[in-house]
């Protein structure tokens, strides 16, 4: 708890300095701001709609940024989740709509596809050296319009006016709790995963493994550690969380594959992670934090008292206070040689173990 308080900290006052922006500019900008105000404030709660929809986006918004949470700690990143998403959810639509196969097979084929896509970042780092960064986002990119195209063309629902496909049947629809809301029993996969990670980055040897990976890569090579291996499948574990968070857009939420559906949740996943220090225990917080503020921000907007650019807003406020505190954290210190630097933070590395 010692070492858990100076990151909840530094977390608590980038994100209140992020809402305090967004109430300034709400302030100056609003028709009625003591209106819109209230409005983003207690529109996610004000009734079992709004507040449903919240705790199910902040859900699937966990399952995304664990995603990104478990790449980083092994020293990679995950830029492809927002493709990522999209294919799993397109893939476990198509299998159920078209094959008898079981919801829990189809879930798991559905995550595997993603998985498969970003471990092949990850590989490509180890072996050939190649960015994860460009790689990961250069896939996404190209599976997106991809996806767009099976939506709008062979597996478009003809019976519809929709851009979407045909919807899966009654049997693998996930249970709602809050009805007529969105949220479902997927909330509980979020928090299981959420455990799951922090148990296995904490108190597992190949969760320990995995963090020296990130901690030192050269380290890692010293000590026998298979860094390849924990490279790709760190990356292969992001990208089946980021479908598992696809899957739940299809079986709890639209019951089909809908063009542009995704709704930036891989992106969104990046935000929580930031917020959350790349913590598994800050991560449900996080992203019941940034679910708030978009919801909020969507519940002025239909109520006609802002516009859309207020969400578009709230993420880039989010990630510049964010990310700003983290470059603040991690700038070195003037006046001393970088061997000494180097020397200090390793020698406070082996006493309280913070790092890794």
């Amino acid at each position: 708890m010692n070492r858990l308080r100076p990151t909840v900290s530094s977390s608590l006052v980038a994100t209140g300095a992020a809402v305090l922006t967004v109430v300034c500019v709400v302030v100056f900008t609003a028709r009625d701001p003591a209106r819109t105000l209230g409005t983003f404030l207690y529109g996610p709660l004000a009734n079992r709609y709004a507040l449903g929809n919240f705790l199910s986006q902040a859900g699937m918004l966990a399952l995304t940024g664990a995603g990104v949470v478990v790449a980083f700690r092994s020293g990679v990143f995950n830029l492809g989740g927002e493709g990522q998403v999209y294919v799993a959810a397109l893939v476990t639509t198509l299998i159920l709509t078209s094959t008898p196969i079981p919801v829990i097979p189809a879930v798991l084929i559905g995550s595997a596809v993603p998985a498969v896509i970003a471990g092949t970042s990850g590989w490509l780092r180890h072996r050939t050296g190649a960015d994860e960064l460009i790689t990961s986002f250069l896939l996404s990119a190209a599976l997106i319009p991809l996806v767009d195209y099976l939506i709008v063309g062979p597996f478009r629902d003809q019976e519809t006016n929709l851009l979407a496909t045909k919807s899966i049947p009654e049997y693998a629809r996930l249970t709602r709790l809050l009805s007529p809301s969105t949220l479902t029993t997927a909330v509980f996969w979020a928090i299981g995963v959420v455990i799951l990670l922090w148990f296995v980055l904490h108190w597992t040897l190949p969760g320990y493994e995995l963090r020296i990976v990130g901690y030192n890569r050269r380290l890692a090579r010293y000590a026998g550690i298979p860094v390849g291996l924990y490279t790709t499948l760190s990356m292969t574990v992001s990208g089946f969380l980021h479908g598992l968070a696809g899957t739940v857009l299809v079986l709890g939420v639209h019951h089909r594959s809908i063009i542009g559906f995704s709704g930036g949740l891989g992106w969104n996943g990046i935000a929580v992670a930031l917020i959350a220090r790349n913590r598994p225990v800050l991560l449900v917080p996080a992203a019941l934090f940034f679910a708030f503020l978009n919801a909020g921000a969507r519940a002025a907007v239909l109520q006609n008292q802002t516009t859309w650019e207020l969400g578009s807003l709230i993420q880039a406020v989010v990630f510049l206070f964010v990310t700003a505190d983290i470059l603040h954290k991690h700038r070195p210190r003037r006046g001393r040689p970088l061997r000494d630097r180097l020397r200090g933070g390793l020698s406070r590395q082996g006493k309280d173990g913070n790092t890794v």
